[in-house]
C-alpha cells in the first residue's frame, strides 16, 4: 500500500516508469488527493501480493510427504483465546521440517470501535491484536501456504472501515491470500491432490451438511476443510469409482478445523455444546492422504 509523502493520502494511482540520469529505473506515482507527483527506486517497492481470486488455483509442489497444518478460528485477542494451544501448534510447525500451514480466518477477534457487539469480547483492540498474531506465527512465517479471512476478521473490518485487514497480513507474512474459498492443489512426486478449503458460514450442529454443500461445488476435491463452526474432527467419506475398467474405493477427507478458543462464559451460561480446541493436520504423500485432530 503506498502512502503519499505529501499529504499521506492512500489515493494513489502509478503514472509510469522513468530512469534517472543515474541511471536509477523508478516509478512514478501521482497523488488525486494533493494533486503532486512523487516517484520511487523500483528496487524499493515490494512485489505485488499473491491473491488467488475466484477461479483460480494455488498450484504446490513437494519432493517428498507434506504435512499440512489447518489453524482455523485462532481469535488472538479474545477473552477465551487459547494461546498456549496456539504455542504447540507452532512449536510442532517449526520443528517438523514437512510441515507447513495456512490460516483460515478468524485469526484476530476484531471488535471494531462502536460496533454493533460489546468490547468486553476482546482484551485488546484489533491493531495489537494483528502485531500479537504476527509476533506468534514468526517462527513459522516461512512456512505459510497461504492465509484468508473469515467473519470475525474479514467481513468485520471490511464492513467497519472497508478496509480488508487479513490481506494486509497476508502481505505482512508474504504469502498468497484467498478472500474465497477455493481449490489449492498440492503435488507430491508428481501425484496431484485437491485441497478444497474455506471459512464456513453454516453454524448447524451437523457439520457435514455444510461440507456437503461444498463438495457438490467443488466435485474434484479430495479433502473438504472448514472452520467457523469450532467443530473438531478428521473423517474419511468412501465413494465407488471406475479405476481401469474396474470399480474401486475411493477415499476423500471431510474435516472441520476447530478453534484456538476455551469454553467461554456465554457458552457455558447458555449450556452450549462444548468442542474441543485443537486443529488438524493434513498428510499428503505420493500414496495417499492422512488427516488427524491435534
Amino acid at each position: 500500500m503506498m502512502i503519499c509523502p505529501h499529504c499521506s493520502s492512500m489515493d494513489i494511482i502509478k503514472d509510469g516508469r522513468k530512469t534517472r540520469r543515474d541511471g536509477t529505473e523508478v516509478q512514478s506515482f501521482y497523488c488525486k488527493s494533493c494533486g503532486k507527483y512523487f516517484s520511487i527506486p523500483i528496487e524499493h517497492i515490494a512485489p505485488d501480493q499473491t491473491v488467488i481470486d475466484s477461479g483460480e488455483v494455488l498450484q504446490l509442489k513437494f519432493d517428498e510427504v507434506v504435512r499440512v497444518h489447518g489453524l482455523t478460528d485462532i481469535h488472538v485477542g479474545a477473552v477465551e483465546h487459547h494461546h498456549s494451544k496456539l504455542k504447540e501448534a507452532v512449536a510442532k510447525i517449526y520443528k517438523d521440517d514437512n510441515a507447513r500451514w495456512f490460516g483460515n480466518g478468524d485469526l484476530i477477534e476484531c471488535i471494531p470501535p462502536a460496533y454493533k457487539i460489546s468490547q468486553r469480547g476482546q482484551l485488546i483492540p484489533p491493531d495489537e491484536q494483528v502485531e500479537s498474531f504476527l509476533d506468534a506465527i514468526r517462527p513459522i512465517m516461512d512456512k505459510c501456504l497461504f492465509i484468508r479471512g473469515g467473519n470475525h476478521d474479514y467481513i468485520r473490518s471490511v464492513n467497519a472501515l472497508d478496509y480488508d485487514v487479513v490481506r494486509s497480513m497476508a502481505r505482512e507474512i508474504g504469502t498468497p491470500y484467498y478472500r474465497l474459498p477455493g481449490y489449492t492443489q498440492i503435488e507430491v512426486s508428481g501425484k496431484k491432490w485437491n485441497l478444497v478449503s474455506g471459512h464456513g458460514k453454516s453454524g448447524a450442529k451437523n457439520g457435514d451438511l455444510e461440507l456437503n454443500a461444498m463438495a457438490a461445488i467443488y466435485s474434484q476435491g479430495d479433502v473438504f476443510y472448514l472452520g467457523h463452526n469450532h467443530q473438531l474432527y478428521a473423517k474419511p467419506v468412501e465413494s465407488l469409482i471406475i479405476d481401469n475398467g474396474k470399480e474401486r474405493l475411493h477415499r476423500r477427507w471431510y474435516i472441520r478445523g476447530g478453534s484456538f478458543l476455551s469454553y467461554a462464559d456465554y457458552a457455558r451460561y447458555s449450556y452450549y455444546a462444548i468442542v474441543r480446541t485443537g486443529w488438524v493436520t493434513m498428510q499428503f504423500d505420493k500414496n495417499e492422504i492422512q488427516c488427524w485432530e491435534n
